[in-house]
């Protein structure tokens, strides 16, 4: 049989909400995977067990569902997404300084969002909606649904905002989202409450919404990176010179040194792609030696006059 929850908090089934938070917090300091480094898979597994628990019993809704009808019946009907719908872990890891990191380990995906989207790269909206109608009577939470969106780089780099349409059989649901900036392909935003209506008092379902971010003509991305090629003519890398190169904010003049190899990347710090939690990754640029489509015959005298010299 599964060990309960208050058991795996060490705490009576009538502990106050205080009482449970104080419990949680000295387990969770205690089996921090990066502090136990000897045992780490004893300790994440350990980690999760115990966020599990404090993620229903911080709930006044879950709590009296898992009371009610014990801890198998109620962990076959939730799933771990369910469980984790509630802000109260995500609050006291951030007090912790733990946040977007470790909601991220126990759900499966980058926590975060904003104040009405959280932020996940696995896991994810489901068909149908979850209730304890076949437990007698309780309330039925309203269905979720999923949709997905494509947006520029331009877009997911600096955030913008969306408004969602999609069919269900409810009807047309719209839905305002933000996107935050530095969102990524794959990228799985929830709009809490947003979805179908719930029956008998229960909570309104989610809506999912799937990023995909459109491919770049200019820029590639890699993570928070940026690549970029600057044309650059063959005269410039001998004797010097400056190229112009493509940063997000226009137009950048880069000084090349005589002799300057054109494998080598250059690296702009500060100038790639926004970050979920902050900052910006790096722009680098690659020099990509152009010779010109049709060359005067002068041009072409010279080109011979220098691989004369071996150049």
């Amino acid at each position: 049989m599964a060990k309960d929850y208050y058991e795996i908090l060490g705490v009576p089934r009538g502990v106050s909400d205080e009482e449970l938070k104080k419990a949680y917090r000295k387990l969770a300091k205690r089996w921090h995977p990066d502090k136990n480094l000897d045992n780490k898979d004893q300790a994440e597994a350990k980690f999760k067990e115990i966020s599990e628990a404090y993620a229903v019993l911080s709930d006044k809704d879950k709590r009296a569902q898992y009371d009610r009808f014990g801890h198998d019946r109620f962990r076959q009907t939730f799933s771990r997404e369910d469980i984790f719908s509630g802000g109260s872990i995500q609050d006291i890891l951030r007090e912790m300084g733990m946040g977007g990191d470790m909601f991220s380990f126990i759900f499966g995906g980058p926590g975060g969002g904003g104040t009405r989207f959280e932020t996940y790269t696995s896991g994810g909206g489901r068909g149908g909606g979850f209730g304890f109608d076949q437990f007698g009577g309780g309330s039925s939470r309203g269905q979720d649904y999923e949709t997905s969106i494509t947006i520029t780089l331009h877009e997911a780099i600096s955030g913008c905002e969306r408004k969602i349409t999609l069919q269900t059989p409810e009807g047309v649901l719209s839905v305002a989202i933000k996107i935050p900036a530095g969102v990524e392909t794959g990228a799985k935003l929830r709009a809490r409450g947003k979805g179908g209506k719930a029956t008998r008092g229960g909570q309104p379902g989610d809506v999912y919404i799937v990023v995909n971010v459109a491919e770049d003509p200019v820029f590639k991305r890699e993570g928070a990176d940026l690549y970029v090629d600057a044309p650059v003519r063959y005269s410039t890398l001998v004797l010097g010179g400056t190229v112009a190169a493509p940063t997000l904010s226009g137009e950048r003049h880069l000084k090349i040194t005589a002799g300057a190899d054109p494998e080598k990347l250059i690296r702009i710090k500060g100038q790639g792609a926004s970050k979920m939690k902050g900052g910006h990754g790096d722009l680098y640029v690659k020099l990509k030696v152009y010779a010109p489509a049709h060359p005067t015959e002068e041009q072409k005298k010279l080109a011979e006059k220098l691989a004369e010299t071996g150049l």
